[in-house]
């Protein structure tokens, strides 16, 4: 290993050298006397890097999470700018020449170091954080394997597959080819989006979670569950005893905590039970201990944006359909997330694995979202999927050095199915046919969305805007400079919210799943009150070309029922009038819709898209291409990669409270044979 590095370091040394000659002759302000004065800067930098920084950016963690990111970006400038005080012959006229400098030259190593088979695996930086992890080892027996579970959210098995098969990710047809994995499709529940998804996968139980949104007619509330407060809330009534990473875990960039003891950018996690923003900059510190993390990924990020741009410019002139537009914030939330978050999220489990921690469980969120924008199956969110395979060789190579033996689970929370959306097709939205069939004055809202990664990105914004101290001040000066608060920057369904918990009839969309509550009338109103209260709008809405069915409660036949215009489904004894309206659903459907029409919070009319049954596309009810939350398509059609030695599963696993249990069979094995 020392000779490893010591190899490394001057491979490194060669190529800072010969970026910084490249550089001089870019930026005027910055002059080297000659070849042996550039090696040596090159030299010092390093050394300033090494010895300097990590102790300023362990000073920086006790000042909060603005002022560290700051002093982070800014400390590798400074030590190029001190430099060039102490090296004769080595010139940066000033603090910004040097920081044009340091991203320079990070920008091209990572180029250069990417040609050359480079990676972080071996360098100084990583023994770093291996040496500060392993002295916070848990008190727990390193003799039992670990398990790092890999959620790539959004992504359906026969995607996966295909490509697997294509190359495209090596390191996963390795493990498949060896025998060391297996990749099962499973199914998710209805709704199928991440927040039931995650809740029934660490907790094993996603019980009376409707819907990405949706709206609690008791509390008069619009739940959202990538919002921090929301998130807290449910987080807190879905807990269970059994949680998956209650024993040593660690939760990074997920929605709920799963029981874990350290959180890291988890929703549920940013704020305190008292409302105060709890991001800790002490949790970065790993991540920015490495003089060039930062620096990479701004640079990776404009790249990020170039491409968004360029993807988006193709589509448009070969007139793909179906699209969307792919303006906005979207663009740089994608470079956050496909980035930035990406790589942090890395780093995270890396060094969880360092510290040996019994469990990590953590989200990727690059590829779903850039397929709701451009399309699952579509080359643009196909080579984002392209780009995990850095993530899974640095996470493999690190599990070879950790203190533990590690096992690796990869798997998704629920898939996307693909098509126009609703307004796109029929030039008005869920709520505006609502309001429409009702031929009444109600005050009709929608609440929705534009990714998961967008209103997670914008949650961190909003909660660091309205944090107290130094945080909170330093983005509302930012928030107003670059006037935040009147742009998409901010989430627009934040700003909404207040106008959608004061109307009389909330429609909520998740995917191509929507929920109609009447908001003033308690209760859930029957079929028989619906009808006999509005008269036309159900009907209205079985007749639309764009709706696939309904799920109402019938006081008549004491449970629920699945409407459409051709026939209806009792689904307490499945008896069937005219056409069966899941006829072209998975069999299953009609299990998760009875369970869904169960709980205390859905909606009183819930609405799926129609499903053309040739192509397997659907109508979202949100401005999105790719979309999940309701039946049809490859949106209920995830998969789990996990450890060939646990052997099949007893039998199909039907909904992520049955993957919750196959999971902790393996995963915590010593949980009492009651637990689930």
């Amino acid at each position: 290993m020392p000779l490893k590095l010591a190899l490394r370091g001057l491979v490194t040394w060669a190529i800072e050298a010969a970026a910084l000659a490249v550089l001089t002759r870019i930026l005027p302000g910055v002059r080297v006397a000659d070849v042996q004065i550039g090696l040596l800067a090159v030299v010092v930098i390093a050394g300033l890097n090494a010895v300097l920084r990590p102790l300023l950016v362990l000073f920086a963690v006790n000042l909060g999470l603005a002022p560290f990111a700051l002093i982070a970006l800014a400390s590798n400038a400074v030590m190029v700018f001190l430099a060039s005080r102490l090296v004769p012959g080595f010139v940066v006229d000033t603090l910004g020449t040097a920081i044009e400098l340091a991203l320079g030259l990070a920008v091209l190593n990572t180029l250069v170091s990417g040609l050359l088979g480079i990676n972080d695996d071996d360098s100084f930086y990583r023994n770093v954080v291996r040496w500060l992890e392993r002295r916070r080892v848990p008190v727990s027996d390193l003799s039992e394997p670990g398990t790092i579970l890999i959620q790539i959210d959004g992504l359906a098995e026969p995607i996966l597959r295909r490509e697997i098969e294509a190359g495209g990710l090596p390191t996963l047809g390795r493990w498949l080819a060896s025998s060391s994995h297996r990749l099962v499709r499973w199914e998710c529940d209805v709704p199928s989006m991440t927040s039931s998804g995650q809740s029934g996968i660490l907790y094993g139980n996603n019980a009376n979670i409707p819907a990405f949104r949706w709206y609690e007619k008791p509390s008069g509330r619009l739940l959202v569950s990538n919002h921090p407060r929301d998130a807290y809330l449910i987080d807190q009534r879905q807990a269970t005893e059994h949680a998956l990473l209650r024993d040593h875990g660690s939760s990074v960039g997920n929605i709920f905590a799963g029981g874990a003891e350290h959180c890291v950018v988890t929703m549920s996690r940013l704020i305190s039970e008292s409302g105060h923003f709890t991001a800790r900059a002490q949790d970065l510190y790993d991540y920015f201990v490495n003089p060039y993390n930062l620096y990479r990924a701004l640079g990776a990020m404009v790249w990020e944006l170039v491409v968004e741009w360029s993807e988006a410019w193709r589509q448009r002139l070969r007139n793909v359909q179906p699209r969307m537009d792919r303006g906005g914030s979207y663009p740089l939330v994608r470079a956050v997330t496909s980035v930035l978050l990406r790589d942090i999220t890395t780093w995270m489990l890396v060094a969880d694995m360092f510290s040996g921690r019994r469990v990590a469980y953590a989200d990727y969120l690059g590829y779903d979202e850039v397929a709701h924008h451009a399309g699952p199956a579509t080359s643009d969110a196909r080579c984002t999927l392209r780009k995990m395979e850095g993530q899974l060789r640095q996470l493999e190579s690190a599990a070879r050095q950790a203190p533990r033996r590690y096992r690796f689970v990869v798997l998704s929370d629920h898939g996307q199915s693909t098509g126009a959306t609703f307004r796109q097709r029929y030039g008005e939205t869920l709520d505006q046919l609502v309001h429409r069939l009702m031929e009444s004055g109600a005050d009709v809202q929608l609440a929705g969305g534009s990714g998961e990664g967008r209103g997670q990105v914008h949650a961190l914004l909003n909660e660091a805007v309205k944090a107290g101290g130094a945080v909170g001040r330093g983005m509302r000066k930012l928030a107003d400079r670059l006037d935040l608060a009147q742009s998409d920057a901010v989430d627009p369904a934040t700003r909404k919210r207040a106008q959608v918990e004061q109307a009389d009839v909330v429609v909520c969309a998740s995917g191509n799943l929507g929920l109609v509550y009447f908001a003033r009338q308690p209760g859930r109103l029957s079929l028989e009150a619906i009808e006999r209260d509005h008269p036309g709008l159900l009907q209205g809405l079985v007749q639309h070309p764009g709706i696939g069915f309904l799920l109402v409660f019938s006081e008549k036949s004491g449970g629920p029922l699945v409407l459409s215009a051709q026939g209806r489904r009792d689904l307490n004894d499945d008896r069937v009038q005219g056409d069966d309206p899941l006829a072209s659903f998975s069999p299953h459907t009609a299990a998760f819709l009875r369970r869904l029409s169960s709980f205390p919070d859905v909606g009183d009319i819930v609405v799926n898209s129609a499903l053309d049954p040739e192509t397997a596309q659907v109508a979202a009810f949100e401005e999105l291409i790719g979309c999940h939350g309701g039946a049809g398509g490859l949106q209920t059609s995830p998969f789990v990669l996990y450890p060939a030695e646990w052997g099949e599963p007893a039998e199909s696993i039907l909904g992520a409270e049955q993957l919750h249990r196959f999971l902790t069979e393996h995963v915590a094995p010593a949980l009492p044979a009651d637990a689930c």
